[in-house]
């Protein structure tokens, strides 16, 4: 068997490297030196020659030899084949210094003390946090006084309502983009409540920004409608936030999935349609006046689209369906195509006739997609909800 190496000693000292450093983030690295390595010294007294050159080499490249590095500590001992000799006993390291020369860790050290003495400065309810991302600390040296710049003006602004670029912290334009896995760790753990949509997974939105949002397709079926809001034009599309705005009163919603239905939907007093946009309708919470008015959902006749009708009225309760039944899969069987054979628990929310559907498309993996469903059906149904409403 062979004494440690040099080059195992290393591999042993990056082990220690990063106990100290579990141990210093939480400021009890005071008692770590000398730190003593697990390494085998155990003498081969069959191989004289052997043992005799790799303890030369052991002490070669110490620190009684260097002037830094690990140190060697060694005992008399009469061993046969070797007389009476020092040997190997225990190898440590003694000193920081040498840990980080030896692991070649000097500059890496430094960029961990300059995250972690900024972050406490200027935000020390992140300890846990540097705690738990000792190891990665250093990845954030260049970019520190920026998230630290970003953070504070969202402390002191939570949900700002503008966009990345106009926040006034310094930092490049696309330095909140780079860094959000970041940002949103620190955002989640120091934010206040009402700085966090908490039910938002993407960046800007959870946290109250402007972006790019998707717009949602709206149609006014009721000319009269469209006048009394004062829109311009029978179809547009709009960002939630401003959909929000429009003072809608007194009307029918119809939440669409498919656009080509959306926008061949007949005539309908006070009404007014918008495109769902499958499981991101519940995005659709922001329109408070949605609370107000009657709404008629009408999705994929499949378990997908009974899902996103149960999340639905999840929000808004009092949302009815249209064509989300058996009697519509019925009359249109040459249409049913094969669904995603997914296989959930029947959702809340449902109401008899909407679970009786759900169960058959879950049984016979069915689906029949809302565009399929003939136009003259369609008039059909909603002509028979209009003369309901009336």
């Amino acid at each position: 068997m062979s004494i440690v190496s040099p080059e195992q000693i290393v591999a042993k000292s990056h082990n220690a490297y990063r106990r100290f450093l579990k141990r210093w983030i939480r400021e009890q690295a005071d008692e770590f030196f000398p730190c003593r390595l697990p390494v085998d010294l155990k003498v081969d007294s069959n191989n004289p020659s052997r043992t005799i050159a790799e303890n030369e080499l052991l002490l070669k490249k110490s620190k009684s030899q260097r002037g830094w590095g690990y140190t060697v500590h060694r005992e008399q001992i009469r061993k046969r084949n070797f007389g009476n000799n020092l040997f190997p006993k225990s190898v440590t390291i003694d000193t920081l210094d040498d840990l980080l020369r030896l692991t070649n860790n000097t500059d890496h050290f430094e960029a961990v003390q300059s995250v972690a003495r900024q972050v406490r400065q200027s935000l020390p309810s992140l300890n846990d946090w540097l705690i738990s991302h000792i190891h990665s600390l250093h990845q954030h040296a260049d970019s520190i006084e920026g998230l630290v710049r970003v953070t504070q003006f969202f402390i002191e602004n939570p949900f700002p309502d503008c966009y990345m670029r106009q926040i006034p912290a310094s930092v490049e334009t696309k330095f909140i983009e780079k860094h959000r896995s970041t940002l949103r760790q620190w955002f989640d753990l120091l934010l206040p409540l009402t700085g966090i949509d908490v039910n938002e997974s993407k960046f800007a939105r959870r946290f109250g920004l402007r972006d790019d949002r998707t717009h949602r397709a709206i149609k006014f079926l009721d000319l009269n409608l469209q006048q009394e809001l004062n829109l311009p034009f029978e179809e547009l599309s709009l960002p939630l936030r401003s959909l929000a705005t429009i003072p809608v009163k007194n009307s029918t919603i119809f939440i669409v999935e498919n656009n080509l239905n959306l926008l061949t939907l007949p005539a309908f007093r006070r009404g007014m349609a918008i495109r769902g946009e499958g499981n991101a309708v519940n995005r659709l919470e922001s329109l408070d006046w949605l609370s107000d008015n009657q709404i008629i959902y009408w999705g994929d006749l499949d378990v997908d689209g009974f899902l996103i009708l149960s999340r639905l009225r999840n929000i808004f309760p009092h949302t009815q369906s249209l064509m989300m039944n058996h009697e519509t899969l019925l009359s249109h069987e040459a249409e049913i195509t094969s669904g995603n054979e997914t296989t959930p628990t029947m959702p809340t929310n449902l109401t008899p006739c909407e679970a009786i559907a759900f169960e058959y498309c879950l049984k016979n993996n069915a689906r029949l997609e809302q565009e399929r469903i003939g136009q003259a059906f369609v008039e059909q149904e909603i002509s028979q909800l209009s003369q309901n409403d009336s």
